[in-house]
């Protein structure tokens, strides 16, 4: 009976780190992977965005074939971040979503909304 508090806790751990990256707009989740236009559709139009560009640097480039291998190289990439800022108003708190290159690779909370 002593390994069943230890498995509810763990199990809850698990189910609270896979949806830490979520949330939702209204009935709606919103989950990394997802494109920039299917969260307008979900969430509406964000209160600020911010748009820059990075350039990377790569070191190696993966030559496919039957035996995929590395090969040195420089890479350079250009790659278009947005970050969106959701306020949720004041019950709830900020939420700022990263873009790169139109694919959302981060969730981020900030204060509480106004």
């Amino acid at each position: 009976m002593r390994t069943f508090p230890l498995i509810f806790v763990l199990i809850t751990i698990v189910a609270c780190n896979a949806f830490a990256s979520d949330f939702s707009c209204g009935s709606k989740i919103i989950s990394i992977g997802e494109r920039k236009f299917d969260i307008l559709r979900k969430c509406g139009n964000p209160a600020n965005v911010e748009v820059w560009e990075e350039v990377r640097i790569g070191s190696s480039l993966l030559v496919p074939g039957d035996e995929p291998r590395r090969i040195p190289s420089i890479l350079k990439e250009y790659v278009t971040i947005e970050e969106w800022e959701y306020n949720l108003g004041p019950g709830r708190l900020i939420r700022y979503l990263r873009f790169e290159n139109g694919i959302l690779k981060t969730i981020s909370t900030g204060d509480y909304g106004y």
